[in-house]
């Protein structure tokens, strides 16, 4: 007979096995420093002037994650809230800079439309703004001379000339225009109304002839150049001529734009 276990049951599969204590999971440094990382870098993402520094820690957090995801035996938690954070971070910081950018070209370039100014004097030392009319389409453009005004340029025509041979002698280089057309000048004076600075290189003159062609080829080395005339701050006003090349007689209307706006029509009294 075989020998009885004393004192102990009788198994028919064997000695069940004895499992230890579960294993302890440690704490994730990494992933706790991603995590403060991206939470500081999502905040400063939401501040335009401090944009770059969320910029720097963000990217440095989503990283520092993703080493923290792969860390055995050690807690996932904040090393996967912290590749989250870090990625929704970086769209809003995105998101800023795009609207910085928009902001800065506008206010660069002044893409509010021009319009018509109140025919009242100089209120407290500024121009009076304000519109008159819709007027200053090409189905009913202003007359030369009144001034057209945005938040940042307050602009006048003067009486259009006829400058092919003034043209000629400003510079012996300067080519002809070409058959058919003249060259004309427009004296211009132009008010910066807006903060910082600004050339009036954002003040375009162009003609629309009765052909329906907009011309805007210039003249060359034209005397007294509006261009020439440097930054202006605000309230500082520059005046001197644009050229352009039109056809002969010049038939048709001149327009005035200042950056990405629409143009504003004029006709010659």
């Amino acid at each position: 007979m075989p020998p009885q276990n004393q004192g102990y049951p009788n198994h028919p599969y064997g000695t069940p096995y004895q499992s230890g204590p579960p294993p302890v999971t440690k704490r994730n440094t990494v992933g706790l420093v991603a995590l403060i990382l991206a939470i500081i870098g999502f905040v400063f993402a939401c501040i335009p002037g401090a944009l770059i520094i969320g910029w720097v820690l963000l990217p440095v957090a989503f990283i520092l994650g993703i080493v923290g995801l792969f860390q055995s035996g050690k807690k996932k938690g904040t090393s996967l809230a912290s590749v989250i954070v870090a990625a929704i971070g970086t769209i809003v910081g995105f998101v800023v800079f795009g609207s910085l950018v928009s902001d800065s070209i506008d206010d660069t370039f002044g893409g509010s439309d021009l319009t018509a100014q109140s025919p009242s004097a100089r209120v407290e030392g500024r121009t009076d703004t304000r519109p008159t009319s819709e007027k200053g389409s090409r189905q009913d453009p202003l007359l030369i001379g009144q001034t057209v005004s945005n938040k940042d340029w307050s602009v006048t025509l003067g009486t259009p000339r006829e400058a092919t041979a003034e043209v000629a002698s400003e510079n012996q280089f300067n080519e002809s225009p070409k058959p058919g057309t003249q060259f004309w000048i427009v004296p211009v004076t132009a008010t910066y109304l807006g903060e910082g600075s600004q050339s009036p290189f954002s003040v375009r003159v162009e003609f629309v002839g009765s052909d329906n062609r907009t011309y805007d080829d210039s003249c060359g080395v034209i005397p007294d150049p509006i261009n020439d005339s440097g930054e202006l701050y605000k309230d500082g006003t520059a005046k001197g001529n644009a050229c352009v090349e039109v056809p002969t007689g010049a038939d048709g209307l001149w327009t005035v734009t200042t950056g990405f706006g629409d143009p504003i029509f004029f006709k010659v009294p």
